[in-house]
């Protein structure tokens, strides 16, 4: 203090500047020191607070469904952030889930501490929150060298710069708070902007381009490096909830579709038979507690194999698809109809009578019997169908479907395109149709079958003109079984083609050997199911036997029902020309039942009408079939067609029809059917008395 009293004013101003500038320079380069290790420390921490953050928020997903691959590479996207040793995911339980050590950094035991220090690295451990629950946990390692280098490097700028301000201290002590201080001043403000905020969009204006300046840029790049990952793990982030999205999206239409195919049919659209059974079930508890009745409707397609098997089951499909559409618009919204497989459908309707089933059934009869046009086919089909009512005809669902299932069997074997109520009864015809169908495959098989001939006797000559083949089938524990009980069985079965073609060559054969034997004027008739006009092959098939046999096209003739031949059919047109070309005739059987008009009689091909043997029996008793009988014999010879009167029993019988010029007769007063023995002797007596 004596020397710094006797210097002078000057050099002791100096001194006193210098010792001020220097206490003041040596507290500030501490201070600076001191906040420079705090700040870099804390900026250290906070930058891994902010990773583990958002590593954190984007290995929520990943946590949540158990991804440990995503979340490795979650981890991985840290690989740019410098000083980074070992990123660590943990379960909520705690237990090790995914990791990232660039530098194979040995995982610690899980620290206690929210941050701090392990093994000479800086850790943060954050908790991995979702829904207010821990869910996981992340630890992050950074290591301290390269902090520790910058401080050793603070330190020496510090010292030059002390030096420097001991010289010009005094005189730049204002212009370095300027340069210096305030620079310090707003990088500060802002990291803690930023760090409060989280917004990366700030940035430090440079002000200069010294170390402070160099810091500035250093820093504006490390948050544009952060807000870079930043947008990058928040694109993926979204990109992942985007595919989450997706894919709850494709596994809730994958589950409805699912669910829809397994409560409906495939095809049509409609409830399958589990739908229908549930749907069932719940009207029947229904019905139960409100005392209300309902019924159940079994409808098959009749001959629809025919369909399948001549026209593809493509085209099969699509006239279910059709048929079933008009059989929605014949319904309530309350009703439920079902495809049960095949050419089954079922209904069922609530709250209903027997009345409203039987117009319902009316309904639905007629709409399945419209013409359907698919691809210039003109297809018609028609249905057989049972009922079925609760509580009368059953308790339960099973029995109910049960006994619909047998009153639809019943409809069809009482001629089909018809509906039947269920009967007690029917139980029984039902087990006999069961029993009935193993015996005829097996007689088909076999060839258990025999053909009878009934003759046709020509009215003005006496004469046998010709022969109808019947089927007949004796079984070896029932005796003989009438064609109508297993002919409509045949054709539900789809066996009727294989029936009548067996029947068509042996009748042949017989009737050749027979033409043989007396002559050709015999004519061979055969009865023709109408399920053979699906197939489109069908002259195909008859050229065939008559190739085989040797049967004359000309002397065969085929006799086909009424019904069939008054629908409007094409496709029926162009066959029956194309049978026509081969030389053989073609007869309506059981004429005067179907109404068929005169224009569609007078364009089919036709050489022959059979009167029904309803309007012949009636002759003497019945005075309106009388005149129907006359006018089809007139109406046929005006056609040019001749006419065949069967079922004639008695002489007054034969002799109106012989009065009213009808060309042939067939029927018990002449010959019932018979055998070929029996057919060949009476065909000797007949040319006995012919001869004589």
């Amino acid at each position: 203090m004596s020397i710094f009293k006797r210097l002078p004013l000057q050099r002791k101003l100096m001194s006193m500047l210098l010792l001020i500038s220097s206490t003041v320079l040596t507290l500030a380069t501490a201070g600076f020191a001191l906040h420079d290790w705090y700040d870099s420390r804390l900026q250290a921490t906070e930058n891994l607070r902010s990773q583990a953050d958002i590593i954190s928020t984007n290995s929520i997903a990943a946590l949540t469904f158990g991804d440990a691959e995503s979340a490795r590479v979650t981890l991985e996207s840290l690989d740019n952030v410098p000083d980074i040793v070992l990123a660590v995911l943990y379960d909520a339980d705690k237990k090790l889930f995914a990791k990232y050590a660039p530098g194979n950094f040995p995982v610690p035991a899980l620290p206690t501490g929210s941050e701090g220090e392990i093994d000479d690295t800086l850790y943060v451990l954050r908790p991995v929150m979702m829904d207010h629950d821990a869910i996981g946990y992340t630890l992050l390692l950074s290591d301290l060298g390269s902090l520790t280098t910058r401080q050793t490097d603070q330190i020496g700028i510090a010292f030059i710069v002390f030096l420097l301000s001991l010289i010009v201290a005094l005189l730049l002590s204002s212009v370095a708070q300027r340069i210096i201080t305030r620079p310090i001043t707003e990088l500060a403000m802002t990291v803690r902007k930023i760090t409060r905020t989280r917004n990366y969009q700030l940035r430090v204006r440079n002000r200069s381009e010294d170390e402070i300046g160099s810091l500035a840029t250093d820093f504006n790049l490390m948050i544009e490096q952060i807000q870079a990952r930043d947008n990058q793990l928040e694109q993926a982030r979204q990109h992942l909830e985007e595919k989450v999205k997706d894919r709850t999206a494709e596994l809730l239409l994958l589950t409805q579709q699912l669910e829809h195919q397994a409560f409906h049919d495939s095809l049509t659209g409609l409830p399958n038979r589990a739908t229908f059974d549930n749907n069932l079930n719940t009207a029947i508890h229904y019905a139960q507690r409100s005392n209300e009745q309902l019924a159940v409707m079994f409808l098959d397609l009749d001959r629809f194999k025919d369909i399948n098997d001549t026209l593809g089951h493509e085209m099969g499909d699509r006239l279910l698809v059709e048929l079933s559409a008009r059989l929605q618009h014949c319904l309530r919204s309350s009703d439920t109809l079902a495809r049960l497989g095949g050419d089954e459908f079922a209904v069922l309707t609530i709250n209903t009578s027997q009345n409203r089933a039987a117009d319902i059934a009316t309904k639905l009869i007629r709409t399945i019997q419209t013409p359907v046009d698919i691809d210039g086919f003109n297809l018609q089909v028609t249905t057989s169908l049972g009922i079925s009512i609760y509580p009368a005809d059953g308790a339960d669902a099973t029995t109910i479907i049960k006994h619909a299932d047998t009153a639809m069997y019943y409809s069809k074997a009482a001629g089909r395109n018809q509906f039947s109520f269920f009967a007690k009864q029917m139980n029984i015809r039902s087990e006999r149709r069961i029993h009935l169908a193993q015996k005829l495959r097996q007689a088909i098989e076999e060839q258990r079958f025999e053909v009878y001939y009934q003759p046709k006797w020509c009215i003005r000559r006496n004469v046998v003109v010709g022969l109808e083949a019947l089927i007949r089938w004796f079984d070896a524990d029932e005796g003989a079984i009438p064609p109508d009980e297993f002919i409509p069985l045949a054709e539900d079965q789809g066996l009727i083609g294989l029936v009548d073609q067996w029947v068509i060559k042996k009748a042949c054969a017989d009737i050749l050997q027979l033409r043989q034997q007396f002559g050709e004027h015999i004519q061979l008739s055969v009865n023709f199911s109408p399920a053979h006009f699906i197939r489109r092959d069908l002259y195909k098939r008859i050229a065939e036997i008559l190739t085989e046999t040797g049967f004359p096209g000309a002397s065969l003739e085929l006799e086909i029902t009424e019904t069939f031949m008054a629908t409007e059919n094409e496709l029926l047109l162009e066959q029956l020309n194309q049978i026509r070309s081969l030389g053989v005739e073609i007869s309506i059987d059981d004429f005067g039942i179907a109404y068929s008009s005169l224009s569609r009689l007078k364009r089919l091909p036709l050489n022959t009408l059979k009167i029904d043997r309803s309007f012949i029996r009636d002759i003497g008793s019945d005075r309106d079939d009388e005149v129907i009988v006359k006018t089809i014999i007139d109406m046929a010879h005006n056609l040019n067609l001749k006419v065949v009167a069967e079922g004639v029993e008695t002489r007054e019988q034969l002799a109106f029809v012989r009065q009213h010029n009808c060309d042939q007769v067939q029927g018990f007063l002449f010959s019932p059917p018979v055998p070929l023995e029996q057919l060949t002797c009476l065909m000797e007596q007949q040319a006995s008395l012919v001869q004589a």
